[in-house]
């Protein structure tokens, strides 16, 4: 008796929606490590130490749980990016620190962040309104910074907003996965790889800076 009771202890632990937040903690910290295809409910459960059936109470399979993770994962994205906005002190000055809060927030979760731009879930043809409207929230954050900057530029020579939001989207997604993926992180030692590629973060910043001046007419 004394053993069963032992076994069924570690579920005690998860009340009240607790074992949801556990089961996305946990999985974002497995595909981290691991990768998506590591991914699994029942293994989820063991390394939780609850039954193999609790998970299906919150997420009736993988796809429900990567879901999950991606419209977590994207609500705290669009909340740094927000945070990182508001620091700036003028229009180029917001789309730096908006900018470099998009990489660093890809470095500081590396898992979630392979969920939530990964092919698991971008080639479903149905997505979840409510992770549709995440990402969205996301990349309007920096649309809107973008338009900010633009909003100087003589009218009729105004780019659109949304071809420089890619362009500047596309700058910081790369830096950010060759990072995650390793070819800058090995590049020397930690401390100075990271020292490295920030400076280069910042140097990139400015370099999309000085092409979004206003031209002279």
């Amino acid at each position: 008796m004394a053993s069963r009771r032992a076994a069924r202890k570690p579920q005690g632990r998860y009340h009240h929606g607790e074992l949801r937040r556990a089961l996305i903690e946990k999985a974002a910290s497995v595909v981290e490590r691991e990768g998506v295809a590591a991914l699994s409910l029942r293994d989820l459960a063991r390394r939780l130490g609850v039954s193999h059936a609790a998970p299906a109470h919150h997420f009736p399979d993988k796809a429900a749980l990567l879901f999950e993770i991606a419209r977590d994962g994207f609500d705290r994205f669009a909340a740094a990016m927000e945070a990182a906005r508001a620091q700036g002190t003028n229009p180029l000055d917001r789309l730096r620190c908006v900018g470099e809060a998009y990489v660093h927030f890809a470095i500081a979760h590396p898992g979630r962040f392979r969920v939530m731009f990964g092919r698991e879930i971008s080639d479903l043809r149905s997505i979840p309104p409510e992770l549709d409207e995440a990402g969205q929230r996301s990349f309007g954050v920096l649309v809107g910074v973008v338009e900010a900057v633009l909003a100087r530029w003589p009218a009729r020579r105004r780019p659109p907003a949304e071809a420089v939001a890619f362009s500047c989207w596309s700058s910081v997604h790369g830096a950010a996965m060759l990072w995650i993926d390793g070819p800058l992180r090995r590049k020397s030692p930690p401390g100075e790889a990271r020292a490295a590629f920030e400076h280069d973060l910042a140097f990139m910043m400015k370099l999309l800076g000085a092409a979004l001046m206003p031209p002279s007419e």
